[in-house]
């Protein structure tokens, strides 16, 4: 079964992080960062987590991803979105950060003001990410 190409690019793909079916973040998972990772990611989307936090560095949701490393790296800026592949959490970096543990860059949240509203999450609160299609 062949499957057209819904992006408008191969290789930045527009994506919606809902927090708790009320905030919406726009960002993209960016294939050149890891492609491998990406193209897998994609296959698993949409993605649904609670969301936990490492210190005021990054929040994370925890899925049940297995992907392996993939041109890992430990330095960060504000609004990259990463996977640690060491529990197959998706991470939004939430602050200029060196991490002692490598992880794989998959993207960026598009508005960097938009962070703050990762900033002050509850555990009990939820996020959702799914590829933007047309007006969703």
């Amino acid at each position: 079964m062949s499957k057209t190409n819904q992006f408008p690019t191969v290789s930045r793909i527009p994506i919606k992080i809902i927090i708790e079916k009320k905030e919406i973040l726009d960002g993209q998972l960016i294939r050149h960062f890891s492609p491998l990772t990406v193209s897998h990611l994609l296959k698993q989307l949409p993605l649904f987590g609670g969301i936990h936090y490492n210190y005021d560095n990054f929040c994370y949701i925890q899925t049940q991803l297995i992907i392996g490393a993939e041109k890992q790296k430990k330095a960060f800026s504000k609004g990259d979105i990463t996977l640690m592949t060491s529990n197959g959490s998706i991470c939004f970096i939430l602050k200029e950060i060196s991490t002692s543990y490598p992880m794989n860059h998959i993207g960026k949240i598009s508005s960097s003001s938009n962070l703050e509203l990762l900033r002050n999450l509850k555990p009990t609160d939820a996020i959702t990410i799914k590829p933007e299609m047309g007006n969703n």
